[in-house]
């Protein structure tokens, strides 16, 4: 007798889609059958497409420290409610940010205390705790963050190059990956600051700040640091599919590298942008039309690694403003992932809904580490399971989203398919439009890593 029994749906498997049973026990997949088998709880999902927990390698939270932005609960709450069952929770926004042991033991209260789904967390590489990286590595974060852009984040800040070129080496030597913000720094901010000085604050202005080369630039600069290090690297929120092209170039040739686009990315446009303002700022920012298309395209011939949020939430106020300089950079999206996935890619431009898994839930739980445990409909694995209707569509109304603070450039859209249920290791999180408040996430850590005393 199993504990659940979900029967009938199209079942999205390594192996391909297939109508099927999922037996779960004691959290994990036991069994995927042609007929039910025995089970406390059996659900008839007819008609329904069973697809893995998404893997969110790109997730800010902002607890400690910034709770009022949005915080473990709220964050954790919109993750499971987009069919989000693992998040890996970037070192910044949180205050302090997560660059030493007793930052991560903090980070580590916070979301043990209250997230809703289960959790990995990056390290950062910053101007100066390169005498951080081995303890981190070793108290069990999956990898660290670096800013190529200078930002000024409270207790987090940009990585220069020699920060960058040596921060590399070590962890080289540690055999740890390293995600890269790669912008231009000093092209950035001497563009942004002949914009202001004309008085420019429109979004056309943040645009022109960050022109398409000062990404591209940062990415061959990335690239080649990694390759002279021996370092292992991921490019975070490419936006360009010439970036992305070079990167395809060197892994040809043998480097370890991979990167990941944003769904925002995919899905809105400069343009978007400009009609939008400060709700639709982000860094990289949206690109033109033809630039997404092209992106669609690498996704379609199975060329992206995968599709994460970057959500980035903040109070609503700062991005109530018409200066674009003074709104934060970041969108509201961790809830919208598949949804947007499901409609833009699977049921508007054919993709197929195998490729779907592999670049929401297999290929970023493999990039951290975290495969096979997580990532795949497949015996053994956690049964972190997401039930979809691929016809039902609505319209995102502000009440739909569970941030702590609710904006999104993405209000008002429609949507052709909908998150029905979501299981977390074989318990429901989330059903009937709500959350199921007594789940709690677990921590995960890399094969591998040291678990902390």
């Amino acid at each position: 007798m199993l504990d659940l029994s979900l029967n009938g749906a199209r079942v999205v498997t390594p192996g391909g889609v297939q109508v099927a049973c999922v037996g779960v026990q004691d959290g994990v997949i036991h069994s995927i059958t042609d007929t039910p088998p025995a089970a406390r709880t059996s659900l008839d999902l007819s008609g329904k497409v069973l697809l893995p927990g998404v893997v969110d390698l790109h997730v800010h939270f902002s607890e400690p420290g910034r709770t009022h932005w949005e915080g473990w609960a709220f964050g954790s709450r919109a993750a499971a409610a987009g069919g989000v069952t693992t998040v890996v929770e970037m070192p910044l926004n949180a205050i302090p940010a997560t660059t030493n042991v007793p930052a991560l033991d903090l980070k580590l209260a916070a979301a043990r205390a209250h997230s809703q789904v289960d959790f990995a967390l990056w390290g950062g590489l910053m101007e100066d705790n390169r005498a951080d990286l081995r303890p981190l590595h070793a108290a069990g974060v999956m990898g660290f963050k670096a800013f190529m852009l200078e930002i000024d984040d409270g207790s987090f800040r940009h990585a220069p190059d020699h920060i960058l070129y040596t921060g590399m080496r070590e962890l080289a030597r540690l055999d740890a990956l390293l995600a890269v913000h790669a912008e231009n720094s000093a092209l950035i901010h001497g563009l942004s600051r002949d914009l202001q000085a004309q008085g420019r604050r429109d979004p056309q202005a943040w645009l022109e700040a960050h022109p398409p080369v000062s990404e591209l630039d940062a990415v061959r600069r990335a690239l080649l640091f990694a390759q002279d290090t021996g370092c292992r690297l991921h490019v975070v929120h490419v936006s360009l599919p010439e970036a992305a092209r070079d990167i395809l170039a060197v892994r040809a040739q043998g480097q370890a590298v991979t990167y990941e686009v944003c769904a925002h990315h995919l899905t809105l446009t400069d343009a978007d942008f400009v009609r939008l303002g400060a709700v639709a700022k982000c860094a990289p920012p949206l690109r033109d039309a033809a630039r997404v298309e092209a992106l669609w395209e690498l996704v379609l011939a199975g060329e992206v690694d995968c599709i994460t949020s970057d959500h980035s939430p903040c109070p609503t106020e700062d991005k109530a403003t018409s200066n674009i300089w003074e709104a934060w950079g970041g969108i509201n999206g961790i809830q919208l992932t598949l949804p947007l996935m499901l409609t833009e890619g699977v049921l508007r431009r054919g993709l197929k809904l195998e490729d779907l898994a592999q670049l929401l839930s297999t290929r970023p739980a493999q990039i951290a580490g975290l495969y096979p445990r997580k990532g795949a409909i497949q015996v053994g694995a956690d049964a972190d399971l997401v039930v979809a209707d691929l016809n039902s569509p609505w319209t995102l109304r502000r009440e739909d989203l569970l941030s702590q603070h609710p904006w999104s450039p993405f209000i008002g859209r429609t949507f052709g398919a909908r998150v029905e249920r979501v299981y977390l290791r074989g318990q429901p999180v989330w059903e009937g439009g709500h959350v199921m408040p007594e789940v709690r996430g677990q921590w995960l850590r890399p094969q591998g890593a040291a678990v902390p005393t």
